[in-house]
């Protein structure tokens, strides 16, 4: 690539590129000039995020629930959690109304019921356990390999 079709690149580039991840490598981009400039974008990457340094139970959990697991341990501010509501829907007794994608069988339903949850519904059609669980036991219930995945459960409404 010559040094001209660079320049034409970043322009376009420039012109298209939104703010935020993107934006920081073309600002990166540009500040080491031509790629033959020996500048290299993998020293200019930002420290691991806390996303990346998730357990394989944790990635099974929606990231709004696991910013109320770092609150409820006191570890919000070391991972860095944004200070807006989640959304979440929680009880007085700190339990927060999931919805547990999973095939659904009576043996995980005992799970959840084990851990001090309740379940509210289940349904084998659409592989979906909603239920309260403890916070603080959400990884737990992640770990289990029937598990998928763990969102906050949606809201229910009338359609009138």
């Amino acid at each position: 690539m010559t040094a001209t079709t660079w320049r034409r690149f970043r322009l376009r580039f420039l012109s298209l590129a939104p703010r935020g991840a993107l934006g920081s490598f073309v600002f990166t981009a540009i500040l080491c000039g031509t790629p033959a400039a020996g500048c290299s974008l993998q020293t200019q990457r930002p420290a691991s995020s806390e996303k990346e340094s998730r357990t394989p139970a944790q990635q099974k959990i929606n990231s709004q629930l696991l910013y109320e697991i770092y609150r409820f341990r006191g570890e919000a501010k070391q991972k860095n959690v944004p200070p807006d509501p989640t959304g979440v829907k929680l009880d007085p007794k700190g339990r927060a109304l999931v919805d547990v994608r999973a095939e659904v069988t009576p043996a995980l339903q005992k799970q959840v019921l084990a851990l001090g949850g309740t379940v509210e519904s289940s349904s084998a059609q659409y592989r979906s356990i909603i239920a309260w669980v403890p916070l603080n036991k959400l990884e737990r219930l992640a770990a289990d390999p029937a598990v998928r995945a763990i969102e906050p459960a949606a809201p229910a409404f009338n359609n009138k």
